[in-house]
């Protein structure tokens, strides 16, 4: 049924598409961004990111493995409606759901930050509600409607809180939000720690943070946006926020946190319009490259 909703794009993955029957991992672009509200072109995002990935070397050394050795299957992107919300989450969803439905561990390369609502959607009509989010994000995203339309990107968290419970949400990263998004993620009883708290913390206390979050939950999804990131790392985002953190903060979070209870992902609000030289698409695919490493030394 997925393939209905799939086109396969003229670049793969690392240049290779690994065998589905011997690797769980699937990349699945989602070219959507009519959401943006500032920079506009994460669209093109599924497109730099594979074809930059064919530059990167494949080995992690946090996790000693070379991803080379089991390259995810590229399954083309999903099929999108320019301006039509409804029957591109109606796609992403039925795509998302058959993928967790085969026990598949998806990586979705967005497009803007709005795709994970029928993700999540897909996902929990496949596996239930014992699956908690984390969300590596600059911004709560926390608004009920953005210049009149409730699926902005601005309202990602808000409208995930009516897929899951705001209480199996934690966002990580956030240093971009309004007072009233404040008072509402106390109402929500969201918790989240901002660039402020990582550092405060440190990797080691914001990763036992995340894990003594997760501790109670079968199912993790990780979410990354990549305003999460300085505009020194990552430049080409939609929506860049300063003061953010490094890639080597990331990477080690991540490292000290993705277990086998990791399900799948996805990688959001890359902007090749508006990237340096595609350092940021470099970035992106070296984050799914760590993080695919982690999910494969945790199995």
């Amino acid at each position: 049924m997925k393939e209905l909703y799939l086109n396969k794009s003229p670049y793969v993955f690392l240049g290779i598409s690994g065998d589905p029957s011997k690797v769980p991992y699937s990349i699945v672009g989602v070219p959507f961004d009519s959401t943006s509200s500032f920079r506009s072109g994460s669209r093109f995002a599924p497109l730099h990111v594979r074809l930059v990935s064919q530059s990167l070397e494949t080995y992690s050394l946090r996790a000693d493995v070379d991803v080379e050795d089991f390259p995810p299957h590229d399954e083309g992107d999903i099929i999108v409606s320019p301006g039509d919300i409804s029957w591109t989450f109606r796609a992403i969803e039925e795509v998302s759901e058959e993928l967790f439905s085969s026990g598949r561990k998806p990586v979705f390369i967005g497009g803007d930050h709005i795709i994970s609502v029928p993700i999540t959607t897909g996902m929990v009509k496949a596996l239930g509600k014992d699956l908690c989010l984390i969300l590596l994000d600059a911004h709560l995203d926390l608004r009920d409607s953005y210049l009149g339309n409730r699926f902005s990107h601005a309202c990602v968290t808000r409208r995930l809180c009516e897929v899951v419970d705001p209480r199996s949400i934690l966002v990580i990263g956030a240093r971009a939000f309004s007072k009233s998004e404040l008072n509402d993620a106390r109402k929500l009883k969201l918790k989240y720690y901002t660039t402020l708290d990582v550092r405060r913390l440190g990797v080691r206390g914001t990763a036992k943070v995340i894990n003594d979050f997760t501790s109670s939950f079968s199912r993790v999804y990780i979410s990354v946006d990549f305003d999460v990131f300085d505009p020194a790392y990552a430049p080409g985002v939609q929506t860049p926020e300063p003061d953010g953190l490094s890639p080597g903060e990331v990477f080690d979070i991540l490292y000290k946190i993705v277990d086998s209870r990791v399900i799948g992902l996805d990688v959001v609000e890359v902007c090749p319009p508006h990237d340096v030289n595609d350092v940021t698409a470099a970035l992106a695919a070296k984050t799914v490259l760590e993080i695919l490493s982690y999910m494969h030394i945790s199995r």
